[in-house]
């Protein structure tokens, strides 16, 4: 679930546009990796996050929790779909009604995972209160379980976040080890959510033309999403991948389930179990992404593929540079540097590639005189943000620069080594990488 974003009338803009005749046709033309062949059927697992209903505020009669319950599960019956469900279970409330619920959904055979206590957003929350709470949460639903011969197995991290520093992600890895839970991904990430509260609004209004409009918002919304995150995924690894599709215990997915899960038959999709889909090997690639907000599995797995290349880029590019001074090369040294490049040192400052080129010759007139460079890169950082794709999905932004901290030494023959530290601002010009700013002492 992501926090509130424009993402249904930007899907009703994208419709008006024409973008999704494809996707409202099923198959696309000419080698689509979807094509409905038995032995291509794309393997997808459903998700359900906030069991037992989502919207607590707008859901707040029981028989109406039960309706919307029934409803979802008779969609998942009619595919012979076997969902896993993440109950926050604060959502289940005092008393028996929300148990029941849960009950429903073993009764039908699908699998209840956890999802917390009260759904708190890991990068605004302490580390132990937020690993309290889901705790909380488990505990909760072991007890449920246990009764019924069953323990939780999965959890899924709230907004998808997963934390904001490398130290809150070890600490949730090694709490989920420790307590037997393994963190369930999401690979088509998707706003239906966003859909409830006008849905429930154009029912209360009356009339069918606006829910029409709601449903046509919501399907096509959903279609796009699918679509584009499967190309993602088979772009990464090479090959038709297996999704997990995330949705929400909703009335809106009572209503267009089924429309829904048509138009994924039709179009090469055939719905698999969470035990075969995580047994595909691109769910053991374990990823360390950091973002104060949540993504998909496939964009943190893209954005860290682009993280190594650009570190392995800048890597490459500093060697070369220390290889041109070695060689007594300062025209090939300073050609790293942007021509408005920044040098600040302890005698000063010095703007421009020229004049950085100007004070090394000053300072080291020939060969002997620049001895031999090493550089140790101590730390790399890149530079990026989260954005707004146009789903209004919360993604990885591109990497628009890196910071590297980095010891330097110069010996030379019959001399004492020099050494310091500098850090450097490198910005992608063209086809590969300049420094902006070199702050050596």
């Amino acid at each position: 679930m992501r926090r509130p974003t424009r993402f249904r009338e930007i899907a009703r803009d994208v419709l008006h546009m024409g973008l999704l005749v494809a996707t409202s046709a099923g198959l696309g033309a000419g080698g689509d990796l979807l094509a409905a062949q038995p032995e291509t059927r794309r393997p997808i697992l459903i998700t359900v996050d906030d069991l037992p209903v989502a919207s607590g505020r707008l859901h707040a009669d029981p028989a109406e929790r039960e309706r919307i319950t029934r409803d979802l599960l008779a969609a998942l019956d009619r595919h012979h779909v076997k969902a896993v469900g993440l109950v926050i279970w604060k959502n289940v409330g005092e008393g028996k009604a929300g148990l029941d619920l849960l009950d429903l959904w073993l009764r039908r055979g699908h699998e209840l995972g956890n999802h917390s206590f009260g759904h708190p957003d890991y990068s605004v929350t302490d580390e132990a209160a937020y690993i309290a709470d889901v705790e909380r949460g488990r505990k909760g639903l072991a007890g449920f379980l246990a009764a019924r011969g069953a323990t939780p197995r999965f959890f899924r991290f709230p907004y998808l976040d997963e934390g904001e520093t490398g130290e809150k992600l070890d600490a949730m890895r090694r709490y989920l080890g420790a307590s037997g839970q393994r963190s369930l991904p999401v690979t088509l990430d998707t706003q239906d959510w966003s859909f409830e509260e006008p849905w429930i609004a154009a029912r209360r209004a009356g009339g069918p033309g606006a829910r029409a409009e709601v449903a046509a918002d919501y399907l096509a919304a959903l279609r796009l999403e699918v679509r584009s995150q499967e190309r993602q995924g088979d772009r990464l690894f090479g090959r038709l991948t297996p999704q997990i599709l995330l949705l929400h215990a909703n009335e809106i997915g009572a209503a267009r389930w089924n429309d829904l899960f048509d138009w994924l038959e039709k179009t090469g999709h055939r719905f698999a179990t969470v035990d075969e889909v995580l047994a595909d090997p691109v769910f053991s690639e374990e990823h360390r992404f950091i973002g104060r907000q949540g993504c998909g599995l496939w964009d943190r797995l893209e954005h860290e593929r682009s993280e190594g290349a650009a570190r392995r880029a800048i890597e490459d590019l500093l060697g070369r540079q220390a290889a041109a001074w070695n060689r007594g090369d300062l025209e090939a040294f300073c050609s790293v540097y942007a021509d408005d490049a920044t040098f600040l040192s302890p005698s000063g400052v010095t703007k421009g590639r020229q004049a950085v080129i100007d004070r090394y010759r000053s300072r080291y007139p020939d060969q002997a005189a620049m001895g031999h460079l090493a550089l140790e890169i101590l730390e790399a950082r890149p530079i990026w943000g989260m954005e707004t794709d146009r789903q209004s999905n919360a993604v990885p932004g591109e990497i628009q620069g890196m910071t590297i901290a980095a010891r330097w030494s110069l010996t030379s023959p019959g001399k004492e080594t020099v050494s310091g530290l500098t850090l450097l601002v490198l910005r992608p010009r063209g086809d590969g990488w300049v420094i902006v700013q070199d702050a050596s002492m």
